[in-house]
């Protein structure tokens, strides 16, 4: 009766604000991950091509629960190939982007990927020949200033933990552009099954070269990366299932706040002042994308932003 009373007044809260709400608490959990991947890299000396490989091979456990209730029908499709590259895309992105955080604090290198949708919308626009108006540009010219506000070329070194980065972010921008073009033809459940089943071997072959078999102790951090990025995912599928992408993505700010608090209390670490700017101008660039983005597809898209979604690097 309890239960069932809670679930009532959740019912009651807008469907808007509760897809808000879980943007906060999935970019919580992604804040946790991340910083405990930079713990078990940069304290505990693990290298991120192992850390990567664990994190997909987890995530496989997990996930081979639903791939047996889906079956195997769900794995014929006509475009192996176009799951295959995405699939090495996000390897690579997830590749560099673990390497950054070995080599950065957390709330700068979240600072600099929330510059991503404006890879996403130049190569929708080269790529899938999308129309960019007036806002868009706007939009991007924002997200651009802000990330130059970031890394402050010419006033800072840019190190390499930022090119790491932005290379993560132009690799995923890609995968989510082919996901983009697979879901014409495949179901969600198909693009998922194959990135989720492909990744662990394609990150396993990088790993086995620097390979150094984890203690107990990286194990339990490694499998809490699982956990948090699994659970972070899911809240945010959920989350743009219940809202428009162009209401929750200014609550993607909340990944910066969560990744500097937490960062704070485990390493002492904490953005400057320009850094908090140049996110906040991002964030501003990539809402205007978002609300033309939300504006010009039709709603069921949002359902595949499950597949398509910051997340998947992570």
């Amino acid at each position: 009766m309890a239960v069932s009373g809670l679930n009532a007044r959740i019912e009651a809260i807008p469907a808007g604000v509760r897809g808000v709400l879980l943007v906060v608490l999935a970019s919580a959990f992604f804040a946790t991950m991340h910083n405990a991947i930079r713990y078990v890299t940069f304290d505990e000396g693990v290298d991120p091509f192992v850390v990567a490989f664990f994190r997909n091979f987890l995530g496989l456990i997990v996930f081979i629960p639903i791939f047996t209730r889906m079956g195997i029908g769900v794995l014929r499709t006509p475009k192996i190939h176009w799951h295959m590259g995405r699939a090495l895309l996000n390897s690579a992105s997830m590749l560099s982007w673990f390497t950054a955080l070995s080599l950065m604090p957390v709330a700068d290198a979240t600072a600099v990927s929330l510059i991503g949708p404006v890879f996403i919308a130049l190569l929708a626009m080269v790529l899938l020949k999308e129309h960019v108006g007036p806002v868009r540009w706007i939009g991007i010219a924002l997200a651009i200033i802000g990330g130059l506000i970031v890394v402050r070329p010419g006033f800072a070194e840019v190190s390499s933990g930022v090119w790491l980065v932005l290379f993560s972010a132009v690799a995923v921008s890609n995968s989510k552009v082919i996901a983009k073009v697979l879901t014409r033809t495949e179901g969600p459940a198909t693009i998922v099954a194959y990135l989720t089943l492909l990744m662990t071997p394609i990150t396993l072959i990088p790993a086995l070269f620097v390979w150094q078999t984890p203690t107990l102790e990286q194990l339990a951090v490694m499998a809490v990366i699982g956990v948090c990025g699994t659970v972070g995912h899911l809240l945010f599928v959920q989350a743009y299932k219940l809202a428009d992408i162009s209401l929750v993505e200014p609550a993607m700010f909340t990944r910066m706040v969560w990744a500097a608090l937490i960062g704070y209390l485990l390493f002492a670490e904490f953005p400057e002042f320009w850094t908090w700017i140049g996110a906040g101008v991002i964030v501003v660039g990539t809402t205007l994308l978002a609300r033309k983005e939300s504006r010009s597809e039709p709603r069921p898209v949002s359902s595949v932003g499950s597949t398509v979604n910051p997340s998947i690097r992570d």
